[in-house]
């Protein structure tokens, strides 16, 4: 059997019946030839006929290069391997093989018992070649078959099948028994199929219905130079006689060409068109050539960036005119992105590191996009790590930090004021500065970010809050009370600058106050004639600055409640009650009698009486007690006593003498003498000493005692 490599379609042609020379030449012209039968396709081909029809076997083919061996070959030119004679009719066997066949009526009886031994007779296969027939014939086309007119008609197409090999082994066949009264014997006959499937031999120049056959086209039309709005439409040419060639644009139009090519205008961007060309043959359209293309999208418009952090920038743009499935970011380095919006983040960057970003549209076929959109743009710096502060001075500060991940090229460093007012501006490469220019005690903002090259983008900025260091303070002033002291100072300045003052007694903590802004402090509840320091320090935030102190004693409080506890001729005790909220106190006491010119004073340790002895008697002393400090004296609590008397009585007498004898006489006289006489003693003594003054007239003589 002959090998068939393409897929064939049938033709059954019952508009008009032609001569089987009319048929062939019809077939050849708007097919390709005379169906060729085969154990593949016999029962396709014989299942839908309904009347004899012309197939391409012949006895003679005179105009064919093929042997010239009667029933040799097909139309097409492949051996005859297959035979389906109808019983009991001529066959196409040779006049040699017809002689020896007549031979033996034996022979011809067995031939002729039946239909069933004629075929298998006729075509002899293998199992498996059997099988694989049958499973091709079952998948064989037959197209148009019932067509009864040549309008235009798309012919069935089924899935293409794998060529079908058989081999057949041929044996002798056998004329079938011709009645005597068949006297006419056709030459040169060909070829016709009952509408069973069965064959018989007909005169050349009848006129029967035909079957032709045709390879079915496929072909593969392409397109290329696409764009946005066009396409440049090939295709392959159609076999035998194509009058035209059908463009069908699915959905937009159709058009009609002689040309292999046509260029497809005015397109959509990114839109799917599905197009097929159909090769018109005999006013019939053969298989369509296909393909499936997408235009080129649109760029994307309006490409910007909206966001930037230090591992992604945020994208965004406009949806461009026509269709657009999706978009592709590319990065390089990268695997492309896919976004089905118009915007997107791209993270996991590197901070600080120049990208250029691509944006292209893209259809569902995955592979068509449109032109490249680009953007370049730094990612965000890092922030710098470890930012300290060290090496504080009244006017300067050490700042260092760590470098940040990525990429950078300098870094900026500030110091302000809380007021914002600028002190430190600088751009380093380095990962230390010394800030300079800085005002004493206060408070200073230091911030450093790192930058790019183009210095249009810059990391977060970090920052810490530091002082410098504060002054020592001035003029340290204590003024003291019994039981407070005032101190003040004078500033050092600074807008952070703040006190610490401790409060000594006698060497020892007694308190502490902090953060003082006022230059002055004020102690209260503290123990007369103590001695007190004051220690003042100066702050600036953290920073403790120098010292300076001061001590004084708070002032004296005197002693109360001086009184005597006991006395005689020689001696008096007295005693007083200390000053409260003293410390150690010490006492002066002091003892005077200003008749006799009697002055006494002495110094007691925390003693609250005393004792003078060896005093005169009669006499009147005055005492008082004051606390003493270094050489101050507080105010004094004084007593006044009197020692015992001893009496003496001391007589005086005076003579009256006068010249006029009468006047010594008179009473009144000698009372302004007594009085005159007291009066001067009252001068003389006072209450100094005890005494007393009595008179005593002596009439007889006239004269005063007393």
């Amino acid at each position: 059997m002959g090998k068939f490599s393409a897929e064939q379609d049938y033709f059954f042609r019952d508009w008009r019946n032609l001569t089987w020379d009319e048929a062939r030449n019809h077939c050849q012209v708007c097919f390709k030839e005379l169906v060729t039968v085969t154990p593949v396709n016999i029962k396709a081909i014989s299942q839908n006929l309904t009347s004899d029809c012309w197939v391409g076997l012949r006895k003679n083919f005179s105009t064919t290069n093929h042997s010239s061996m009667p029933w040799s070959h097909w139309a097409d030119g492949e051996p005859l391997i297959f035979q389906n004679w109808y019983p009991a009719t001529e066959t196409a066997s040779s006049d040699s093989d017809r002689d020896s066949a007549s031979d033996s009526d034996s022979d011809r009886d067995s031939v002729s018992d039946s239909d069933s031994d004629r075929d298998s007779v006729s075509v002899t296969a293998t199992e498996t070649e059997t099988a694989s027939a049958s499973e091709t014939a079952t998948s064989t086309n037959f197209t148009g078959l019932w067509e009864s007119n040549t309008q235009i008609k798309t012919p069935t197409t089924a899935a293409p099948t794998m060529p079908v090999e058989s081999d057949c082994v041929c044996s002798s066949m056998l004329p079938p028994e011709v009645s005597e009264t068949t006297v006419n014997f056709t030459e040169d006959s060909c070829v016709a199929m009952l509408s069973f499937g069965a064959w018989v031999e007909k005169n050349c120049f009848e006129r029967l219905s035909f079957i032709c056959y045709e390879d079915r086209f496929i072909g593969q039309a392409n397109v290329t130079k696409i764009t946005n709005e066009s396409v440049v439409l090939t295709w392959q040419p159609g076999p035998g006689t194509i009058s035209r060639y059908r463009v069908k644009v699915k959905e937009l139009k159709t058009i009609e060409t002689n040309s292999l090519t046509y260029d497809l205008v005015s397109l959509m961007a990114g839109t799917c068109y599905s197009v097929q060309v159909f090769p018109v043959k005999c006013e019939r359209d053969l298989n369509p050539q296909e393909v499936v293309f997408y235009t080129t999208p649109n760029k994307v418009e309006n490409l910007k960036v909206i966001n930037v952090t230090e591992t992604s920038v945020s994208l965004s743009w406009n949806k461009p005119a026509g269709n657009v499935s999706f978009y592709l970011i590319k990065v390089e380095g990268d695997k492309p992105i896919r976004s089905d919006t118009e915007g997107k983040e791209v993270g996991s960057l590197i901070p600080g590191q120049r990208y250029t970003f691509t944006v292209l549209s893209g259809v569902a076929d995955n592979k068509t996009h449109s032109e490249e959109s680009n953007i370049t743009q730094h990612t965000k710096p890092g922030r710098v790590s470890n930012l300290g502060v060290y090496e504080n001075t009244k006017n300067s500060l050490l700042l260092s930090w760590m470098k940040p991940e990525g990429h950078y090229t300098g870094f900026r460093v500030k110091a302000m004021t809380d007021s914002n007012d600028e002190l430190f501006h600088q751009n380093v490469t380095k990962t230390e500065v010394t800030v300079t220019g800085l005002p004493m005690s206060t408070k200073i903002t230091l911030s450093v970010t790192a930058l790019t090259a183009s210095d249009t983008l810059e990391g977060d900025t970090v920052t810490v809050v530091n002082y410098t260091a504060p002054g020592p303070i001035s003029d340290l002033v204590l003024g003291t009370e019994s039981s407070s002291i005032h101190a003040s100072w004078k500033s050092p300045g600074g807008n952070s600058l703040s006190f610490t003052v401790e409060l000594q007694l006698d060497g020892k903590h007694e308190c502490t106050v902090s953060n003082l802004t006022e230059p002055m402090m004020y102690f209260y509840n503290l123990k007369a004639a103590a001695n007190y320091t004051v220690i003042v320090s100066t702050f600036s935030g953290h920073l403790e600055g120098p010292q300076d102190s001061s001590s004084s004693f708070t002032k004296l409080v005197p002693p109360s409640n001086a009184s005597v506890i006991s006395s005689d001729k020689n001696q008096i005790s007295f005693q007083w009650t200390p000053p409260d909220n003293t410390a150690k106190v010490h006492y002066r006491v002091q003892l005077s009698a200003s008749f006799w010119g009697y002055n006494q004073s002495k110094v007691l340790h925390d003693e609250t009486k005393h004792t003078f002895v060896n005093l005169k008697s009669g006499t009147k002393y005055d005492f008082e007690v004051r606390t003493l400090l270094n050489e101050d004296l507080s105010d004094a609590a004084v007593v006044s006593h009197c020692t015992e008397s001893e009496k003496r009585e001391i007589s005086l007498s005076m003579m009256c003498s006068s010249a006029t004898s009468l006047l010594c006489d008179e009473t009144t006289t000698r009372d302004d003498v007594f009085e005159q006489l007291k009066n001067h003693f009252g001068e003389l003594l006072g209450d100094s000493i005890v005494w007393k003054l009595e008179k005593r007239v002596i009439e007889s003589k006239g004269a005063i005692e007393t």
